[in-house]
């Protein structure tokens, strides 16, 4: 593909913030396909003789684009596309957003709706293979929180990031993912608590007992009820920690 002469087709900027506008002109092209994840961009003076702007504004523009994890800068000063991956692209929002006792009840009303949908759809879409899969990590489940509240903690991702997988939805994955990401560092305060895991263990039970039946409304309760029960672990992991009321 040539990029420059992508660049040199587009129109003159209007009357705005031009490296703001330049960095919005680039997720256009992002956004429409014209770049795509690991492609090379430019360098700093095509871009700016192409976008008829200077090369200190194209800078700033590209650094604002690389806070934001859209490109990156490689060995040689030239900048990439980066994999446009949901970790890469959640993770400023992640730095942004902090979990404390003041939006912990809303963390976890968002995820209830969002992990509620996803649970939703599995229990149209699950298939015998999948749910023999959940199955195994449920007993695997069990095993592990007994023993090993570590591996228990990388399990009830795997289990998580499967149900989002079930559901079909790539946005509604992607943004589940990155809530699930959230405040995580209290739930790891919290699992270890006596009872904590057991608990989990037992709601996974209770979640993939509830997709067996293919209700979607059922299924939907069993997350609400396990989701519920982490909020308040989490809450009282942050008590635990010291977190300013």
């Amino acid at each position: 593909m040539n990029t420059i002469k992508v660049f040199e087709d587009l129109e003159p900027f209007s009357r705005k913030p031009v490296s703001e506008r330049v960095a919005n002109r680039l997720l256009e092209l992002i956004r429409t396909g014209n770049l795509k994840a690991g492609d090379k961009l430019p360098t700093e003076n095509e871009l700016a003789a192409a976008m008829q702007v200077s090369r200190p504004v194209v800078r700033e523009a590209l650094r604002g684009l690389s806070i934001l994890g859209i490109v990156e800068s490689r060995q040689g000063g030239r900048c990439y596309v980066t994999d446009l991956s949901p970790s890469r692209l959640v993770a400023p929002i992640q730095m942004v957003i902090a979990i404390d006792e003041s939006n912990v009840d809303a963390l976890y009303e968002a995820r209830i709706s969002v992990e509620g949908e996803i649970l939703k759809l599995a229990a149209e879409r699950v298939t015998d293979i999948q749910l023999a899969r959940l199955k195994e990590m449920v007993k695997a489940g069990y095993e592990l929180a007994a023993i090993d509240g570590t591996g228990f903690r990388v399990l009830d991702l795997e289990f998580h990031q499967l149900l989002m997988e079930i559901s079909g939805n790539p946005f509604l994955e992607r943004i589940a993912r990155s809530l699930y990401d959230l405040g995580i560092e209290y739930r790891r305060v919290a699992s270890e608590t006596p009872g904590v895991i057991a608990r989990s263990a037992a709601e996974h039970d209770a979640i993939v007992k509830a997709l067996e039946t293919r209700d979607p409304d059922r299924a939907a309760e069993a997350m609400r009820t396990h989701l519920m029960s982490i909020a308040r672990t989490t809450y009282d992991a942050m008590k635990t920690l010291g977190q300013p009321k």
